[in-house]
């Protein structure tokens, strides 16, 4: 057998090498010793959705990059930045090679082998193993179910709180790596208490159902929103400018004017609300951009309610 630098001069060799390589059931990735993403094989882009300019991301960006856009290896923890901490840790640990399992988002399943070099090059080869885990699939479903309930508001099936702040993070973490544009929207429905007292708690809970389903269908799959207090709701708008964000926070107000919620078999009742909408700032973190869309908020109710007010870049 001969050795792969012997290759060099057998092109019929090199390209069986290379098309084994590209197949539609390996992935590869070469890092440099800066952790920068090289090389990608097509499995590999398709799988994380990445460009061919993602030879600059690195690892952290790779990983925050599949976890925003729902693709590539399924992060299961909560704190994404904690599981790139940990990983790195291990993958660059000391030079020599490594193995484990991984599932990706699509449900594909693969046996990962990590390699690093005394230069510090990292090169990963994954071989999809998915027809080995078809056993698994009940466990695997019943694991999902599970963490999608963790991360839930039993009500309205939005995002709960912490996984909406959790979100929020992470959107925050890419958005200072990449410099992509990023809004938020804090939303609060006028006068629920008053809804509550006069039509009963049921009524009030129709309201926050009928907003939800509302909102979660004018939204792109990318945004996020979720129910973080009674009646008060974070939007999270990546890759979007503020004048973008508001706009769409506009529409779905404008979508409710004459829409009713049904209450009882007689009687219906209709709804507003008010929003505070801002851009985040690369010296931001969640608690000042979180102030920011609040102040923005505040503004709407002094303002009158039932209206959306937006703060740009700069603005106290």
């Amino acid at each position: 057998m001969k050795p792969i630098p012997d290759l060099a001069g057998n092109p019929a060799g090199l390209q069986a090498l290379f098309g084994a390589l590209d197949g539609p059931h390996v992935l590869v990735g070469v890092y440099d010793p800066a952790d920068r993403l090289d090389f990608a094989n097509g499995t590999f882009r398709a799988a994380f959705q990445l460009d061919t300019a993602a030879r600059d991301m690195t690892f952290a960006d790779v990983i925050l990059h599949g976890v925003l856009r729902q693709c590539g290896a399924r992060v299961d923890r909560g704190d994404a930045l904690e599981f790139i901490a940990e990983t790195q840790t291990r993958r660059r640990n000391q030079p020599g090679q490594r193995a484990f399992a991984t599932d990706l988002v699509d449900g594909r399943w693969f046996w990962m082998t990590e390699t690093l070099l005394e230069s510090g090059w990292l090169v990963v080869i994954g071989t999809e193993i998915s027809t080995l885990r078809h056993g698994e699939q009940a466990l695997i479903a019943s694991r999902d179910r599970a963490i999608q309930e963790a991360r839930t508001d039993a009500l309205t099936g939005l995002a709960n709180r912490r996984h909406s702040l959790s979100y929020l993070e992470l959107a925050i973490s890419a958005f200072v790596r990449t410099a992509v544009p990023l809004a938020i929207a804090l939303v609060d429905l006028d006068h629920f208490k008053k809804i509550n007292d006069t039509y009963g708690h049921a009524a009030g809970d129709a309201v926050l159902r009928d907003f939800a389903e509302v909102a979660r269908k004018a939204m792109r799959q990318s945004d996020l929103i979720g129910r973080i207090g009674g009646e008060e709701f974070l939007m999270v708008f990546p890759g979007t400018s503020v004048d973008d964000a508001a706009a769409a926070v506009e529409r779905i107000r404008c979508s409710l004017i004459g829409r009713r919620v049904a209450i009882s078999g007689v009687a219906s009742i209709d709804y507003s609300f008010s929003s505070g909408v801002c851009c985040v700032e690369l010296t931001d973190d969640i608690n000042t951009a979180l102030e920011r869309a609040d102040r923005a908020l505040y503004t709407a109710k002094r303002g009158g309610r039932n209206r959306v007010v937006s703060r740009r870049q700069g603005h106290a």
